[in-house]
């Protein structure tokens, strides 16, 4: 009796812009690279792609990454910040109201958020980092909306003051990959 491999989660593997091949059923710390992350995430639009303009979860996630700086949290959960959302590199973002219903999506998230915590040789953030993390989040994905999709904003809106237009001209993956590098040099992590 012979198996059909495609059917076997752990045999799917996915090329990345570098030419390198990652298992996002099986993901591996050696497979994460900060290049592929940033430029996965600078390509991936938030909110399914339903803005008003291109925005892109790299975007976002400097801007977590920023806020958590400007809250007082120390570089480690700055990087924390910046990468949250390094799984959608790999396999794209779903909108919350999908992604909460499907634990298998979750679980798969969860595995490479580790190997990405792996390969930067930082330990799995503590409940009290996260929750900075998770609120950071949530004032961006406020802030973000008041901007992009006004008219569904639900409570207050953050004064951040960043120029989600502005900033989106840049080259958003070289300026993940700066602000990994910066947060590196500050913390006992590694670049992958």
């Amino acid at each position: 009796m012979t198996t059909d491999q495609s059917l076997d989660p752990s045999a799917a593997v996915m090329n990345t812009v570098s030419g390198e091949e990652f298992r996002p059923f099986d993901p591996r710390p050696a497979d994460v690279s900060l290049s592929d992350v940033a430029h996965g995430l600078s390509h991936i639009c938030r909110c399914s792609g339903q803005t008003r303009e291109f925005y892109s979860v790299g975007l976002h996630s400097l801007y977590v990454s920023r806020d958590l700086r400007e809250r007082g949290a120390d570089e480690r959960v700055q990087l924390y910040g910046l990468l949250h959302d390094a799984p959608e590199a790999y396999v794209s973002d779903l909108v919350s109201p999908v992604k909460r219903h499907l634990d298998c999506y979750r679980d798969l998230e969860d595995g490479i958020l580790s190997a990405v915590w792996d390969a930067f040789a930082l330990p799995e953030p503590t409940d009290a980092e996260w929750q900075r993390v998770h609120e950071s989040d949530v004032r961006l994905r406020r802030y973000e909306m008041d901007t992009l999709l006004p008219e569904i904003v639900d409570g207050e809106v953050p004064d951040l003051g960043y120029d989600l237009h502005a900033d989106g001209e840049r080259d958003v993956a070289a300026a993940f990959e700066a602000r990994a590098e910066e947060l590196v040099a500050g913390t006992t992590a590694s670049l992958p």
